[in-house]
């Protein structure tokens, strides 16, 4: 082989092995490759991304996405029970998928890259494990407390979520309503005390995660708190109520859960919110009935 030809093979190497290396990620979130497991809340739309080859591709820029191969195709094959486009085994000039019916359940989905001009084909296609779970969900397991007699400790209060992914990929964003109300002996409203809307505040920038902040184990998480200690206002009937919202920087508009996984799974539609199971607890401390003097007929009445 003559020296230039090993000198061409050799920077031929060298450009590809360099565009590999500029490829960690395509667009701007797209950055974690087929080697780890997807996951995926139903009923969201998600895409994929191919990667493309530089020999076909060479000016490829993957923070636009483009230019492909003006030859190059992409066939992306996936079960029947999702809905994408381009259709499953069907060449397309586009090196990415988009789903939008996604039901529960582990789906395995495979790409392969052609080219029209060499007729050549990728024989080993690349497959990515796309696990659709669950929306999650959030509820507060602590019963009521209303008959309690005079000041109170704090109380636990305990906050069940759900949803079925790795524990490293375990975190939630969501906040707890403090509300202090004085009330009269049917329950009826007198007075508001207080209101603490981020009693407890889990914003999206920082979730509570797993395990600095919740205990458990996938699928089931718990987060624990406690309450303010409860004391009787103004020597009424006083009501402690703990009501889950959505986090304070959610700025959705419902109350409702979201996890790291239904945020990232939201990239495409728009963020949203997952209702809270059972989104509150109550605890009433009573004033304790001072008992008033006995009263009898006056010994002198008949006198």
């Amino acid at each position: 082989m003559k020296k230039m030809n090993i000198f061409k093979i050799a920077l031929t190497l060298v450009m590809v092995f360099a565009i590999s290396g500029a490829f960690a990620q395509i667009l701007t979130d797209y950055d974690e490759t087929n080697a780890t497991d997807m996951y995926q809340t139903t009923g969201t739309t998600f895409r994929l991304y191919a990667l493309p080859d530089p020999i076909y591709s060479p000016t490829y820029v993957a923070a636009a996405n483009a230019p492909l191969g003006v030859n190059s195709e992409w066939e992306w094959n996936y079960p029947i029970a999702l809905t994408g486009a381009p259709a499953t085994a069907t060449p397309a000039a586009q090196n990415w998928v988009e789903f939008t019916v996604t039901p529960i359940g582990i789906h395995a989905i495979t790409v392969e890259e052609s080219n029209t001009l060499t007729g050549c084909g990728d024989a080993t296609p690349i497959s990515q494990t796309v696990n659709i779970v669950a929306a999650p969900t959030a509820t507060i397991t602590t019963g009521d407390a209303v008959a309690y007699c005079g000041d109170q400790v704090a109380q636990a209060v305990s906050i069940s979520f759900v949803e079925n992914v790795p524990d490293a990929n375990a975190a939630f964003g969501f906040a707890v309503q403090e509300l202090v109300e004085e009330i009269d002996g049917a329950d009826a409203w007198i007075a508001t005390v207080s209101t603490t809307d981020i009693f407890v505040d889990f914003t999206l920038a920082a979730k509570a995660k797993f395990p600095a902040d919740l205990a458990g184990g996938t699928p089931n998480y718990t987060y624990g708190f406690n309450t303010s200690a409860l004391t009787v206002s103004s020597n009424n009937r006083t009501r402690y109520t703990y009501t889950l919202l959505e986090a304070s920087d959610a700025g959705v508009g419902s109350d409702g859960i979201i996890s790291a996984i239904s945020q990232k799974s939201d990239y495409i539609d728009g963020l949203q919110t997952y209702a809270f199971t059972d989104d509150n607890v109550v605890f009433i401390v009573n004033p304790a009935p001072v008992t008033g003097p006995i009263y009898h007929i006056g010994n002198l009445t008949n006198y």
